[in-house]
This record gives C-alpha cells, sequence and structure tokens, in this order.
C-alpha cells in the first residue's frame, strides 16, 4: 500500500507539472489529446454538425474521441501495466471491453442525458436538444457488443430513438417518455452488467475516475485563449461529474463500510471539481484552468486508492 501511494504521489507530481506546463499527455496539441471532432463540428462558435434538426455528423460509424482520446478515460480498467489500477497508462480498445468500462460508459451515456435534461427544462431547449443524441452516436458504437453480450439488445433501440427525435423537441414535455425509456433501459444495462451484488468498491472508484477524467478532457477541448467557443464540451463534462456525484452517493453505503476516510476525502476532492461547471451555460471566464482541473482529478485519484489497492 505504501509503495502504491507513493507511485500515485510521485504521478499527481509529474502530472501537476506537466500540466502546469501545457505539456499534458503529450502529442496531442496544446490540450494534449488528439479529437478529430473540431470545436467547428461540435458546437463551438454557433455553427455546427451537431443534431440541432436530429441528426449529426459527429463521430462515423465506431464511435469518436469526442474531449480527447476517450481510451485514456478507460485507462483504469487496462490489464496489466499502471494503466489498470488508475494509472494513464494503457490506452488501447481492450479496457473498453471490460464490465467496469462498460459501467463506465453507461454513466457517460447518462451524464449526457442529464446535460440535455438540465437545459431543456432551463428552456435552453437549442442547446439541450444535441446532448439527447450524444449517448446513441458517441458513446453506443463502443458499448454495444458489451451490452448485446449481457442480453440488452433493445437498449440501442430506445438510444436511437431519443436521437432521431431530438430535433423535433420544443418543450421538455415532447420528450420526457423517450428520455425516461432510455434512462431506464440504461438502469437495467447496468444491474445486468452489475448482477444482484452490489458493484465492489474498486469498480466504484474506477468508474469514478474514468467519468471525471473524461470531464477533464472536455472541459479543456472547450476552451480556446481562455474563452468557451465548444459550448457542448464544457456542458459534457458538466454532465458527466453530475452524474459522478451521484453515483458516488448511491454507492455510499459499501464505500464507507471499506474505508470512512476514503469516502470524506473523496467527496471534498469532488466538491472542487464540481466548481469548475457553476452552471450549465458556460461563464464568460472559466472558473477554473485545465491544469488546475486535471490536478485535481489526480488527487481524486489518491483520494480514491484505498479502494484501487
Amino acid at each position: 500500500m505504501k509503495d502504491q501511494k507513493l507511485k500515485l504521489w510521485m504521478g499527481i507530481g509529474m502530472a501537476t507539472l506537466l500540466a502546469g506546463s501545457g505539456a499534458w499527455a503529450g502529442e496531442g496539441g496544446e490540450s494534449g489529446h488528439e479529437n478529430p471532432v473540431k470545436a467547428g463540428d461540435h458546437g463551438g462558435e454557433g455553427g455546427e454538425h451537431h443534431g440541432g434538426e436530429g441528426g449529426e455528423n459527429h463521430g462515423g460509424e465506431g464511435g469518436e474521441s469526442h474531449g480527447g482520446e476517450m481510451g485514456e478515460a478507460f485507462s483504469y480498467f487496462a490489464s496489466g501495466g499502471e494503466g489498470g489500477e488508475g494509472g494513464e497508462g494503457g490506452t488501447s480498445a481492450a479496457p473498453v471491453a471490460s464490465d467496469g468500462a462498460q459501467l463506465a460508459m453507461i454513466h457517460m451515456m447518462q451524464g449526457h442525458l442529464m446535460a440535455a435534461r438540465e437545459l431543456i427544462k432551463a428552456g435552453e431547449v437549442a442547446e439541450g436538444r444535441p446532448h439527447l443524441t450524444h449517448p446513441w452516436i458517441e458513446v453506443y458504437p463502443m458499448a454495444k457488443p458489451g451490452f448485446e453480450a449481457h442480453g440488452q439488445d433493445q437498449l440501442g433501440d430506445r438510444l436511437q430513438t431519443l436521437a432521431e427525435t431530438a430535433g423535433t423537441v420544443g418543450k421538455w414535455s415532447d420528450v420526457s417518455a423517450d428520455f425516461n425509456a432510455a434512462w431506464t433501459s440504461l438502469d437495467h444495462a447496468a444491474a445486468a452488467i452489475s448482477g444482484d451484488q452490489p458493484e465492489a468498491p474498486a469498480t466504484v472508484a474506477k468508474v469514478m475516475l474514468s467519468l471525471t477524467k473524461q470531464a477533464a478532457l472536455e472541459y479543456d477541448e472547450a476552451l480556446e485563449e481562455g474563452r468557451f467557443v465548444a459550448v457542448h464540451e464544457y456542458q459534457d463534462g458538466r454532465g458527466f461529474v453530475l452524474v459522478a456525484r451521484e453515483y458516488l452517493e448511491r454507492n455510499k453505503a459499501s464505500l464507507m463500510k471499506q474505508n470512512k476516510e476514503a469516502w470524506r476525502d473523496a467527496n471534498k476532492v469532488l466538491d472542487e471539481l464540481e466548481t469548475a461547471w457553476p452552471t450549465a451555460i458556460p461563464p464568460a471566464q472559466p472558473v477554473m484552468q485545465p491544469s488546475s482541473l486535471y490536478a485535481a482529478q489526480a488527487r481524486l485519484e489518491l483520494a480514491l486508492a484505498p479502494y484501487l489497492y
């Protein structure tokens, strides 16, 4: 345990140094992660191909690397190497096939839907519509084989219906039935993967880290020269952090049973992370710089370490 904590502290120190120098994640340009979907294709600067009329030109048939390489967020589920225990290594496609990664993708899809619901209910319907399409277009192509292996064939139909009707939504009541059907199917898929037993604390910790890492990547991708230009990336990140909070609360009993101090520490860091997204519509100036957000996410990894080792 001591060696693992030392490794995490060393990793966090390096992560903070890289983030502060603008060199995070190496080769991915200024934000440190390649993204074939540019801001202009995704909602930045007012013009997009993003499902405003129910369909979008967003990621091809095989999913996409929205907000950076999505494999980076799933590296916590990699087998072997530091990526298997919450490190940055192991960004191959293999981790996505694990049950833990399948659970993370379910909660990412619910994070997208939370963003849509919040915006539409607040009267920001045009902002909310594209988020109804994201689970089907962005995440489901990666998750489909695993869901079908668990007998969750109907989930795709629910998500597709929601995506295809997004462009006709004018108010929350127009979409609430399809939204609730999709949400329920996602819950059923999670139950099918988890089985009768509660999710293990290690799995909960890795799902939390996947959600918050992807949220940080989305936040970083949304910014350009100190302004939020890709609004939907910001909103996706907010959705992921909100669903991470809900997920942490839902697993409170098992986490506190194993380690109360780790539970308290994780909550404190998550409180800090949430401050980066004060509102559904991004503020004129970022509340937190990406380097600080990455550093906070690394501290969350340290807080959750007792569940991982």
